[in-house]
């Protein structure tokens, strides 16, 4: 086997190394642990629900883009479907579109491989992911996603949508769901899923809930220069 089909394999075997040399971006420790969770779930039909609930500026959107240009690059050859929504066509699932496309651009073994469908919709080979709006009156009946569901800034996305439109888009299939967003009040659609995902981690141990205070990730990054300084020092 040739070194560039081994470098290949492990790329395609580990997401850090994928994010790390085919996107260039080495992800935080605390983004780590969601990708992994959330790629689990996806590549074992586990069928979970994760909150993650980071802060602004933390790296919540470019994670998102990284999840899903990797897991399009790893399921090309399968007829997959992921679907990611957020509270507004305008602006907000035009930003996730954004980033996306920037991601894609700069991955090496994609950048030109991925291809636009549509308005909103992007496929790399057979494996196809679809931006929607989640706004009271958008129409989103008939999306199915297979493989992944997200809802972006859930905070702001009604219960009743989810419910009515949002859900059954994984009602025949066994794809893993995560609501994305911040810090809200608990009659929100994220304080219910924030809920039901922490009974899950009660029943069997594993993390459903990720979440970071502004506090935690400003000291993050402040020991993270510091390490980066004594390393230049040395």
């Amino acid at each position: 086997m040739t070194r560039s089909k081994v470098q290949l394999k492990t790329l395609m075997r580990e997401p850090l190394a994928f994010t790390n040399y085919a996107s260039e971006l080495r992800l935080r420790s605390y983004q780590q642990g969601v990708l992994e969770a959330v790629l689990d779930s996806v590549m074992h039909a586990r069928g979970f629900s994760f909150v993650v609930m980071f802060p602004r500026q933390s790296g919540k959107n470019e994670l998102q883009a990284h999840l899903e240009v990797y897991l399009l690059t790893l399921l090309s050859r399968h007829p997959i479907e992921l679907v990611k929504v957020s509270p507004t066509l305008r602006p907000q699932a035009f930003t996730s579109m954004r980033r996306f496309e920037k991601v894609a651009r700069r991955n090496l073994l994609i950048a030109s491989a991925w291809k636009k469908e549509g308005a909103n919709a992007y496929r790399v080979d057979q494996a196809r992911i679809c931006f929607l709006s989640a706004a009271p009156g958008s129409n989103i009946v008939g999306a199915t996603a297979s493989g992944l569901l997200e809802v972006d800034e859930a905070q702001q996305v009604s219960i009743e949508k989810y419910d009515r439109d949002i859900a059954p888009m994984s009602a025949s299939t066994c794809a893993t769901h995560v609501f994305w967003g911040t810090a809200w009040t608990s009659s929100t659609l994220l304080g219910r899923e924030l809920r039901a995902a922490a009974q899950g981690e009660k029943k069997d141990g594993k993390q459903r809930v990720f979440r970071l205070t502004a506090d935690e990730v400003s000291a993050f990054c402040w020991l993270k220069t510091r390490a980066s300084r004594a390393a230049v020092c040395r």
